[in-house]
């Protein structure tokens, strides 16, 4: 992408040097501004592009030097996956003070008192049980015919 700018940012300074673009004019100076702008941008991405590239090898690195020590810690078939935490269920609690919605895992959920993480008050959760749905009837018969 930022070889991309660099060629567009190019591709633009050749165009404004092909029309005889007049850099002293009020008009033109502005736009000289803005070409030199786009030049600093064009350079500051490819200056970021080639830093997260090369932080990108050495997480990936990092990474790779983990998965030994992990082998060699829990020996060679360990699989980090199979031993990891499921995901747990977040839930949504609403701070009766300043009515800020946070969202807490199970077991922050079950203790005597939450506090909220904006204004600090601390509040209990009462836990209302999950109504049982009954599904709607599709077809209801009259009472005469129920019997037989």
């Amino acid at each position: 992408m930022a070889m991309d700018l660099n060629a567009r940012a190019a591709y633009i300074r050749g165009l404004m040097k092909g029309m005889e673009f007049d850099a002293a004019s009020p008009n033109g100076k502005v736009i000289a501004a803005m070409m030199e702008l786009l030049d600093e941008m064009a350079a500051a991405v490819t200056e970021h592009d080639g830093a997260l590239d090369e932080l990108a090898d050495e997480v990936a690195a990092i990474g790779e030097d983990l998965d030994d020590v992990a082998a060699d810690l829990y020996g060679e078939d360990y699989d980090d996956a199979a031993d990891a935490p499921e995901d747990e269920a977040m839930y949504e609690v609403t701070c009766p003070n300043c009515n800020t919605v946070t969202a807490v895992d199970e077991q922050t959920l079950l203790r005597e008192q939450l506090v909220c993480p904006k204004c600090g008050a601390a509040f209990d959760i009462e836990l209302e049980p999950a109504e049982e749905e009954k599904p709607d009837p599709i077809f209801v018969l009259p009472e005469q015919m129920r019997d037989h």
